[in-house]
């Protein structure tokens, strides 16, 4: 207890009116108390007996505001005191790097391998792609390998992405619903990266998972691939002519509960697989070699439609079957090759084919299946390689100019592509005649 006086406590109701004078009054005495108690400690010393407070004060009448009020009535805070440490963004007090551990990361500058913990391992952890992360991410680098046909380089990037085991089928039904939807040399390029990915990105064991998937998923790809059962089943059977996938597997895949669709696609590479030389045809069962090989396909298949054309002189089969193609980049070998074919034929005959070439560059671009910059770079190629045109053909100069001209006047050629493909300040080349082997005029 402390030791004060008793007319200091002598205090009535009345004296202190309102609330707020109340409070005040209350704080002050509350300040005489301390500077009593602190003075009479220096002065007096500890030894002297204290006095027990004879009266105590009276209670006051309060309002109910008063009791409502949820301030402290002690006059503190009552937060706690951090010492500088604790709060948002801070990494602790003054002083305590000198007492922390040693830093675990071998990025922190103050890391010392030799205070390390032994039983402490750090390792980078990727997460695991779901089905849209994979659309997202692993699509653009398909798309890249489908057009240039880098395949160790798709692997890789595809390799940096922690894909999971139980999502790896959702890779191999993206890139076959994305060959299905492409030529034949991205299907055989889709070929090919599976083969490559067994045994570095997928192991044995989920490979028959992943296709297990893609089987499930042939009821969706058909909405847009009418045939994409047949092709299924050949990438199921390329895929056990690689090495991917056991024989034994089509005979396993009668235990699951697949569509009939699906079925189908199992029944086709059983057949398949079961025909004389199997293993042979089914490693070119695509047609192509691959894309480092597309050009020199696509050139002869080019050169057998427009042939047939001239036998025939069908227009809508020649555009259906350069739809079927789908090699729209490549146009500009239907130009070249037309103009070489219409060169080709009997010079008495040339003007009639030469005219069936024309009406088909017409027909085929109004169909928007050729484009103009197509055109100016088809006919660019046939004045570049005229010299070794020249050689198997000798008047191809004189039957090129001819052509030219006959698609000014019908207007198919503008005055700007014939300056192009003769420019007037080089001139162009006129030869003596049919047998004189090539040689150019040196007078004119």
């Amino acid at each position: 207890m402390i030791a004060v006086e008793d007319d200091v406590f002598a205090v009535s109701e009345a004296q202190f009116g309102t609330y707020d004078d109340a409070k005040a009054t209350a704080l002050k005495m509350k300040r005489q108390r301390k500077r009593t108690n602190s003075r009479s400690h220096s002065s007096e010393g500890n030894d002297d007996p204290v006095s027990p407070i004879s009266e105590e004060l009276p209670k006051l009448k309060l309002d109910a505001s008063f009791k409502r009020d949820r301030r402290s009535r002690t006059g503190s805070r009552g937060l706690p005191k951090k010492g500088g440490a604790g709060g948002k963004g801070v990494w602790g007090k003054a002083g305590d790097e000198l007492s922390s551990s040693a830093a675990k990361d071998k990025k922190d500058p103050n890391f010392e391998e030799s205070e390390m913990d032994k039983d402490i391992s750090l390792a980078s952890y990727i997460p695991i792609l779901d089905k849209e992360e994979i659309d997202k991410n692993v699509k653009p680098l398909l798309v890249e390998y489908f057009e240039n046909g880098e395949l160790e380089e798709c692997i890789t990037a595809i390799g940096t992405f922690n894909i999971g085991p139980d999502n790896i089928g959702d890779v191999l039904t993206l890139a076959v619903s994305m060959a299905l939807e492409s030529s034949a040399g991205k299907r055989e390029a889709c070929s090919k990266l599976i083969a490559d990915m067994y045994g570095r990105l997928v192991e044995p064991k989920f490979m028959e998972d992943a296709f297990l998937v893609l089987l499930k998923q042939i009821p969706d790809l058909v909405l847009d691939n009418p045939n994409a059962p047949d092709d299924v089943g050949k990438f199921l059977a390329r895929a056990i002519a690689d090495d991917c996938l056991p024989p034994a597997y089509l005979k396993r895949l009668a235990s699951f509960d697949l569509p009939k669709i699906s079925q189908k696609a199992v029944l086709h590479a059983s057949s398949l697989l079961t025909m004389k030389l199997a293993m042979s045809k089914i490693s070119n069962i695509w047609g192509v070699e691959g894309l480092d090989t597309e050009t020199k396909y696509y050139s002869n298949k080019l050169w057998f439609i427009i042939k047939e054309y001239l036998k025939s002189s069908e227009l809508e089969e020649v555009k259906t079957s350069l739809r079927e193609l789908d090699i729209p980049h490549f146009h500009h070998e239907v130009v070249y090759e037309a103009i070489v074919l219409a060169m080709e034929q009997r010079v008495t005959e040339f003007k009639t084919h030469a005219q069936r070439i024309i009406d088909l560059l017409q027909y085929l671009g109004k169909a928007s299946i050729i484009t103009p910059d197509q055109f100016e770079k088809g006919f660019k190629r046939v004045t570049d390689d005229l010299p070794e045109l020249t050689l198997d053909i000798p008047s191809a100069s004189n039957l090129y100019c001819t052509f030219c001209d006959m698609c000014v006047t019908q207007n198919f050629m503008s005055e700007e592509t014939y300056d192009m493909v003769f420019p007037p300040t080089r001139g162009r080349k006129r030869f003596v005649s049919e047998g004189d082997g090539g040689k150019v005029k040196t007078t004119i």
